[in-house]
């Protein structure tokens, strides 16, 4: 059975994100999502970015990035114990890395000239539909 799923272009980007954090987190790749949480804190601490505290809110932003990986790695140490981290993708990782793989491919993002087949599902139709005023 297939579905058929209407998005906008927004709402594509959003799912993109929300996919590639799913599965990159289940594989213990953190970076980005440690950056993108310390810059979401400076923005919801509503601390403007100036010319002239820019040294002290990156010195902040850093500290909180650098709290996030340590808090991130002990996570990974006990989710993953003995060997620290997962060493092989899920069925549901891959599936969402191929769904990514296609949004990112429709939105024009991918360096590649055709989405890949991650997996065992097949890569997701996605078609630009022109929307009539």
């Amino acid at each position: 059975m297939t579905y058929r799923i209407t998005l906008t272009e927004e709402q594509m980007r959003v799912t993109m994100i929300a996919l590639e954090e799913y599965f990159r987190l289940r594989m213990g790749q953190d970076d980005d999502f440690c950056r993108d949480m310390a810059e979401i804190d400076r923005v919801l601490r509503k601390e403007e970015l100036s010319k002239n505290d820019w040294e002290k809110q990156f010195d902040q932003y850093l500290h909180r990035r650098a709290h996030l990986r340590e808090l991130m790695k002990a996570f990974f140490r006990i989710a993953f114990e003995p060997i620290g981290y997962l060493t092989e993708k899920t069925d549901d990782m891959m599936i969402a890395e191929c769904i990514w793989d296609a949004i990112r491919f429709a939105l024009g993002q991918s360096r590649w000239d055709r989405p890949f087949a991650i997996g065992k599902e097949p890569v997701p139709k996605i078609e630009k539909e022109e929307m009539n005023a």
